[in-house]
């Protein structure tokens, strides 16, 4: 499991909750459902904006009293490890949706990970301790903010909302405070000289950005011989002046592309196909390039601008790789060494035994 929480800047939580609630707005419309802090029977529920929010449904029987890690140094209980799910569910509601799904393996994965942040986070020392308690706190400010701007920026709606969660705002406040001492720990080695490093020991294509447009024309329905036809008649129609998002999105076999005429805006080139990645970094832009040729098919591609970042420009992308790696080496060189047991509950998501 792909650390969900602990390494996630207070800017990237607030994206995060935006995304997450867009989603349960779309599905809140589609199922006016009751969530589990309303009252059932009521008609305003689907003019309710709590709607969106349901509460969080373990899916395990919680015994707050129970240890459910053991680890050098101290433990984690059923009540830490209710207030970190809940806190992550508030935080992201798309995980949350990840925790009801939960059979017991990957609520041992959440637990594994609720037991690297405490480990960290007792590394911090008193100026970390300061200034992660100050960020909490920040990043609470922009969440209810968050919030509020779908619930009508009403109060009263918004302490609904936690009480209906089963969170505080002093839980909140704690766990992302934890979070933040652990990402605080791993970035004591990770200073500007060795961002820097990193960055020049990058190769161009890794520190170049995009804005491409394309029409894909592909070999799945048809022969290589028919793409290529098509896709050359295309590059004559586009040199005599046609527009290329007109056309784009009447011929790409593209969805992902069809709809904005054809156009990948500032994207990181090594997320492409080889081919496709060679011609967005050698082509000249502007100008409408051969059919290059792929596994999907045949692309036409006009590079419409192409720069290679700054190191200031990608400082905080490499931290956030670099935080990565420091959680990965830290879980498979100490963090196992250093808990002793699991005592996680058993999920109602687990198959059923075979007999």
């Amino acid at each position: 499991m792909k650390r969900s929480v602990a390494i996630l800047s207070s800017a990237v939580l607030v994206v995060a909750l935006m995304a997450g609630c867009g989603g349960k707005a779309e599905e809140a419309k589609q199922e006016t459902k009751t969530p589990a802090n309303q009252t059932d029977g009521s008609n305003q529920a689907a003019n309710d904006p709590l709607v969106q929010f349901p509460k969080l449904t373990l899916p395990y029987a919680a015994d707050q009293k129970a240890v459910v890690v053991e680890y050098q140094g101290g433990t984690v209980t059923g009540k830490e490890f209710e207030e970190f799910l809940r806190v992550i569910n508030f935080m992201n509601p798309q995980q949350g949706t990840m925790i009801e799904m939960a059979d017991s393996n990957a609520l041992k994965a959440f637990a594994r990970e609720y037991t690297a942040t405490k480990v960290l986070a007792s590394r911090s020392d008193e100026a970390m301790k300061k200034e992660s308690k100050e960020l909490a706190e920040k990043t609470f400010d922009k969440i209810k903010t968050q919030y509020m701007s779908f619930l009508g920026k009403d109060e009263a709606q918004f302490t609904k909302l936690m009480e209906g969660q089963g969170v505080t705002k002093d839980m909140i406040i704690n766990q992302m405070d934890l979070i933040n001492q652990s990402i605080n720990v791993m970035k004591k080695n990770i200073d500007d000289a060795t961002l820097k490093q990193t960055y020049d020991q990058m190769d161009k294509a890794s520190r170049t950005v995009a804005s491409v447009r394309h029409i894909l024309i592909s070999t799945e329905k048809r022969t290589p011989e028919e793409a290529l036809k098509i896709s050359n008649d295309l590059v004559a129609r586009l040199k005599k002046g046609e527009d290329f998002a007109k056309l784009a999105t009447e011929f790409t076999d593209d969805p992902g592309s069809k709809e904005s005429g054809g156009l990948y805006e500032n994207a990181d080139v090594t997320q492409w196909v080889p081919e496709f990645k060679e011609a967005s970094l050698t082509q000249k832009v502007g100008e409408v390039g051969p059919p290059v040729k792929t596994n999907f098919g045949y692309h036409i591609i006009k590079v419409e601008n192409r720069k290679e970042k700054t190191f200031d420009e990608m400082k905080e992308q490499l931290r956030a790789s670099s935080l990565e790696k420091a959680y990965d080496t830290f879980a498979k060189s100490e963090l196992d060494k250093l808990i002793s047991k699991f005592n996680i509950p058993q999920s109602k998501n687990d198959a059923p035994a075979k007999k």
